[in-house]
This record gives C-alpha cells, structure tokens and sequence, in this order.
C-alpha cells in the first residue's frame, strides 16, 4: 500500500462509504478509500440499484427533469 498521509480513510466501497468519501472531501479533507472485495463484488449494495427511479416533481441536484408519480406508475405498470 502507498505510504501517503490522508486525512481520513474510508475502509469498504458501497453506498455509505462513498457518501462518507465524498463529505468528508466537499469538507476539504484528503480522502482514501480501500475495499478488500473482489473486483465483482466492489460496489457494495449498490450493484442491484441499477435503474432506481424515485418521482420528483421538479429538478434537483440529484435529480434531472422531471419523474412525476404518474409517470411512475406507469412505468410500473
């Protein structure tokens, strides 16, 4: 492992540690993270969220567009 100084270090690679990667840099602080799983497996939970859909009436920062709840029910159905 390289030998360099980081503020913090983010041990596991899904969805929390991530969010806790990415706050803890916006926050200014260097940021290293480490996962021990094997290359399929790196991800976390975050492997079956593929196509996630949340309604939302109005863009976000997370969010482009616009996903109505009808729109959504719809796809559902």
């Amino acid at each position: 492992m390289p030998s360099h100084t980081h503020d913090v270090l983010v041990i596991g690679g899904g969805l929390t540690a991530l969010c806790a990667a990415i706050s803890a840099r916006e926050h200014g602080a260097t940021v290293q993270m480490v996962d021990r799983a094997p290359t399929y497996q790196r991800g976390g939970n975050s492997r079956h969220s593929r196509n996630l859909r949340i309604a939302h009436e109005a863009p976000s920062a997370l969010f482009p567009g616009r996903y109505t709840v009808e729109e959504f029910v719809e796809d559902l159905r």
